[in-house]
């Protein structure tokens, strides 16, 4: 069943290849120093520089063994990648006259000759890819400064403030290394990239405050008094946003790789400031179209998978909550406690039930050439830079409101 002989028009997808070393263990050097130290009475504050260095993780998308490789081409069949007429050849069928001295030239019996050239002269050319699985040549790198400062309970105060800045990098597109793709397989150096979850800046404050004995009466005292203030506050830089694909680059043909769009030195990335909350999402297009070129077939972009400056909106986590308990004699009292999320009712757009890696948000559509269309109502459906609003979203503000009677 390896060498099917059916006349189909396209090969198949071949099994999964095992590597020869599937389960080596991944191996990670951490270190870190830091200093601490009190300020004053209950308030202590430290920074620390915490770093680590990732090997042998898995990173099956650096391998594919069907690839037609550049080197190859050129020794064993005299067909020069770069060269826009063997480029024809390699992307005509074999039963046609474009194929040249490739015509007809079959790599088994019941090869179909309705498949191009390139699919010929594959290694293995009943498949089209052949997945590797387990493969331990990913690397990962992390460098971060890492700031804290504790208030104890002091004066109905306590709070926790936590600052990260950190830069994370990889090699490999897999899941275990944090994402990524994939550009040019054949140099695997110059795949190292920032995780697809990379956030350079991310802060988290939780704090709690209970309010004193306030007002001019015994009455108002008793209003105001020992009610508790809670939040949990997080902000971060949003996630990164993959360079485009470039749509006219041929190599996912020839060489089963596609390549980044080339970015434009002079262009903005951004139409629209995307974190300002000053724009209508279904009716704004964010992202410069024009910021991107095609990358010319027979070469690989010189784009990086990600860019620092190229991310998805920032996405805020704002938790607050107040609550008291209200004591009446022995053995019995009344928790009252409201709480909110998204409490400043920020625009998020998270698509109901999604599980993606950006968080299920609405994010702006990065497909190059794609024509910006609306729907009857005047909101963007499609589009390079759009936002498409037209789904099920939600993420406003919401609230709960308890109340518990103990005796």
């Amino acid at each position: 069943g390896l060498f099917p002989t059916s006349a189909t028009a396209s090969a198949a997808a071949g099994p999964p290849v095992v590597d020869q070393n599937y389960g080596r263990p991944s191996r990670m050097y951490q270190w870190n120093v830091g200093l601490q130290r009190e300020i004053f009475r209950d308030l202590v504050v430290e920074a620390s520089y915490v770093g680590n260095r990732g090997v042998w993780w898995r990173a099956s998308s650096l391998l594919d063994y069907n690839a037609l490789q550049p080197s190859t081409l050129q020794s064993a069949y005299g067909l020069d990648w770069s060269n826009a007429a063997d480029r024809t050849i390699l992307a005509s069928a074999v039963n046609s006259a474009n194929a040249a001295r490739f015509r007809a030239r079959i790599p088994y019996a019941g090869f179909n000759q309705a498949q191009t050239v390139a699919q010929s002269l594959r290694p293995f050319p009943q498949f089209t890819t052949l997945a590797v699985t387990g493969a331990p040549i990913g690397n990962t790198w992390y460098d971060s400064l890492q700031m804290k400062a504790t208030k104890r309970l002091s004066h109905g105060l306590d709070f926790t403030w936590v600052y990260t800045y950190s830069k994370e990098l990889i090699l490999g597109a897999d899941n275990d290394l944090g994402g990524g793709v994939i550009n040019d397989v054949y140099n695997r150096a110059q795949n190292k990239q920032l995780s697809s979850f990379s956030r350079p800046h991310l802060m988290v404050l939780a704090a709690n405050y209970t309010l004193p004995k306030w007002g001019p009466g015994r009455i108002v005292q008793s209003v105001v008094r020992d009610w508790q203030i809670g939040a949990v506050l997080q902000y971060s830089s949003g996630l990164p946003i993959q360079t485009p694909t470039s749509p006219s680059n041929n190599n996912s043909s020839t060489l089963l790789r596609p390549t980044f769009a080339t970015r434009v030195a002079d262009q903005p990335l951004y139409l629209q400031d995307i974190n300002c909350g000053c724009y209508d999402p279904a009716r704004t297009i964010v992202l410069n179209p024009n910021a991107w070129t095609n990358t010319a077939s027979g070469t690989w972009s010189p784009s990086a998978a990600f860019y620092n400056d190229f991310r998805y909106m920032r996405r805020p986590q704002e938790l607050m909550s107040v609550g008291r308990i209200f004591r009446m004699g022995e053995g019995r009292q009344l928790m009252i406690r409201a709480e909110f999320s998204n409490i400043f009712n920020r625009t998020l757009m998270t698509v109901s039930g999604s599980t993606a890696p950006t968080g299920g948000y609405v994010q702006p559509s990065t497909t190059i050439g794609a024509t910006p269309a609306t729907d009857a109502f005047g909101r963007y459906t499609n589009g390079f830079g759009t936002i498409n609003t037209t789904g099920t979203v939600n993420g406003e503000r919401q609230g709960t409101i308890v109340a518990r009677f103990t005796f």
